[in-house]
């Protein structure tokens, strides 16, 4: 099968903004959903995964380092679709690399996670961009938002690199399924931060903050 196009499903999304922090996503949940009935039914599947995925990373701070890195595995494991894979390898290589700044400041060991970089960050644990400020150079401006307290501006670091990363790997053809499956990740960042007002915002992720770095520092933390 030759590679799959969608012009009108495409072409009937909005475009997306060139930042993620506006006030309102340029298309709501529902009028997306109805535009993506238009998929073929595997690559319906294959959004599917995204979003089962989306939906699994909303909650890791309820889970163990083992139930991270078994239930990733599984998910991972369901996926033939290797675009798909890149997207939600990178994420979790972002979410690995956050682990480790707040476990360390914490006082903590270094995480085990998941990703490419694992080994990386547990040999170089003392230096305080791991040794990754080439490909990451937001990790020491993050890190100083964690210590001063700013867990707003901290997350807005993170989705700020997120959303400017898939740009970069959106394909030639703006058309193209990738095409779309990068669109509906960047539409999930700014989802994600225009659910939040400034105050109910800050007050989520301080509270985030607080259980990372208090005794229950449960993001990624090893199971007894």
């Amino acid at each position: 099968m030759g590679r799959r196009t969608y012009y009108d499903l495409i072409a009937s999304l909005p475009g997306l903004p060139l930042r993620f922090d506006v006030e309102r996503p340029p298309i709501s949940q529902h009028r997306l959903n109805e535009r993506l009935q238009m998929l073929e039914p595997d690559d319906a599947a294959v959004v599917d995964q995204w979003t089962n995925f989306v939906q699994w990373d909303r909650q890791l701070l309820d889970r163990t380092d083992d139930d991270v890195a078994n239930s990733y595995q599984q998910l991972t494991s369901e996926i033939s679709n290797s675009f798909l894979l890149e997207l939600i390898r990178r994420r979790m290589d972002t979410r690995t690399i956050i682990a480790a700044v707040r476990r360390r400041r914490a006082g903590m060991s270094a995480p085990t996670g998941v990703g490419q970089w694992i080994e990386r960050i547990q040999r170089d644990y003392s230096h305080p961009q791991f040794q990754l400020q080439t490909v990451y150079p937001w990790i020491g401006r993050f890190d100083q938002m964690v210590g001063e307290g700013q867990a707003l501006e901290a997350q807005r670091i993170i989705f700020e690199f997120n959303y400017r990363e898939l740009e970069e790997l959106a394909p030639t053809d703006m058309f193209s399924f990738e095409a779309l499956l990068i669109y509906l990740a960047r539409w999930e960042i700014i989802d994600r931060w225009t659910s939040l007002d400034q105050a109910a915002g800050k007050a989520r992720f301080e509270t985030l903050i607080t259980e990372t770095l208090g005794e229950h520092a449960h993001l990624f933390e090893p199971a007894e």
